[in-house]
């Protein structure tokens, strides 16, 4: 009985052979295309991670773009705060210092006033020194 299937066997190694040296041509065109299918879809796998990573950190850089814009936007904020504080307090002083030289000169138009109606000569000196010049009557 083992002699029977050893020569099945022997008989049907043949027979794959035969068939192997026969279709060689397809049988390697089959497995080439198999290879070829198999390394296609393995770069299309690692493209697909490539692809997935470079998004991943495309949308991390965004994020990270989002932050900084958002703590420019504060800083500007405050900045601009700052800005118009300062800038009220230089128009306050501005209308402070305005209404004091208003009232100096109100204050200076009186006393040259009362100067002229009554101490014409020290007005006199005064115009003199301030300006210079020299009065003739």
């Amino acid at each position: 009985m083992m002699v029977s299937l050893d020569c099945g066997g022997t008989m049907i190694k043949k027979q794959v052979l035969q068939f192997a040296l026969k279709n060689w041509k397809v049988i390697a065109i089959v497995l080439l295309a198999a290879v070829i299918v198999l390394k296609t879809r393995y770069d299309y796998h690692l493209m697909q991670s490539a692809y997935t990573t470079m998004i991943e950190s495309n949308e991390a850089q965004i994020e990270g773009l989002k932050e900084i814009h958002k703590q420019e936007i504060e800083e500007k904020r405050l900045l601009m705060e700052s800005y118009m504080e300062s800038m009220a307090a230089i128009e306050e002083d501005y209308e402070d210092a305005l209404k004091m030289i208003n009232q100096l000169r109100e204050d200076k138009k009186g006393e040259y006033a009362n100067k002229f109606n009554h101490d014409r000569e020290q007005l006199i000196k005064d115009i003199e020194t301030t300006f210079g010049i020299q009065y003739v009557p």
